[in-house]
């Protein structure tokens, strides 16, 4: 699949503002299952930008706008080519790799993938009610995430505008309301809990005609979880999906705050943000 991904992220300011410092990760990723040619952005006012990588390997952007000035306009236009063989439905999971997930090596080589974090925290005892029997009715820890993709699917409501940025897992449990941001945290803090390694992933989702799908009116947020031998495999809470080729991803980390879009400090008055994202397929997958 080869798509056109276009971001309108608007910030319009009270009072003209200044001394504006602000950060972008919206660069879609380049690795063995997708590749960005090219990526493009624009800023208003016009201001240079500066590139460096994160710690995560994340692209990120940083410029700064320091004359007056009554809104913020940064437009970024991407041509990504997603490859769809790189995704599989299904993995075997022997007695040896269920050994290898569950060994010290592996706890610790990815250790920051199964911390707890201001907004992946659930009481122990709330994970234990939860996946515990999830567990009990699986044969391996990827059928064991497929369960805990759909229980959250099944159990929360989908509302855009019920929860903010700053809602943690455990508040988006109690009310088991939210987006795709509460979804991600949730399922990270279910996985994590089981010992199994979980990051947040950022990006773009492509719904075609599927209009059943959700969270393509702005940047989307689903899991990646670390399997021995299997790499990083995608699920979709949302959506209660496999991640595949509809997935476009950005950036990677512990949770959403090693991840925001955009952030940014300024000095000045109240500010207000529309974003708006299209993503456009120009080439469609060709099967026999």
């Amino acid at each position: 699949m080869k798509y056109r991904v276009t971001q309108h992220t608007h910030y319009t300011y009270e009072l003209p503002v200044s001394q504006s410092i602000n950060q972008f990760r919206l660069k879609p990723m380049d690795d063995v299952k997708q590749e960005c040619i090219s990526f493009k952005k624009e800023i208003t006012p016009n201001v240079p930008s500066y590139v460096h990588y994160d710690y995560w390997g994340n692209h990120v952007e940083t410029f700064y706008a320091w004359e007056d000035h009554d809104e913020l306009l940064l437009v970024t236009t991407s041509e990504v080519m997603i490859d769809p063989y790189a995704f599989k439905e299904a993995y075997s999971f022997s007695p040896q790799m269920k050994d290898a997930l569950f060994s010290q090596g592996f706890k610790e080589q990815y250790a920051e993938f199964l911390m707890k974090t201001d907004y992946t925290t659930l009481p122990d005892e709330v994970c234990k009610e939860i996946t515990e029997p999830l567990w009990k009715q699986c044969n391996d820890p990827f059928e064991f995430v497929k369960l805990v993709n759909k229980h959250i699917y099944d159990t929360f409501t989908y509302t855009p505008g019920s929860t903010t940025v700053n809602t943690t897992a455990f508040e988006a449990w109690e009310n088991k309301v939210g987006v795709c941001q509460d979804y991600t945290h949730l399922m990270l803090a279910l996985c994590r809990s089981r010992g199994i390694p979980a990051r947040y992933v950022s990006g773009y989702l492509y719904i075609g005609e599927n209009s059943a799908m959700r969270g393509d009116a702005a940047t989307h947020a689903w899991v990646e979880v670390k399997l021995p031998t299997a790499g990083w495999i995608g699920f979709d809470p949302t959506n209660n999906v496999l991640v595949k080729d509809q997935h476009i991803r950005i950036a990677v980390g512990r949770d959403y705050a090693d991840i925001v879009p955009l952030k940014g400090v300024y000095h000045g008055g109240v500010q207000k943000l529309d974003v708006k994202v299209s993503v456009y397929a120009l080439e469609e997958n060709v099967t026999a």
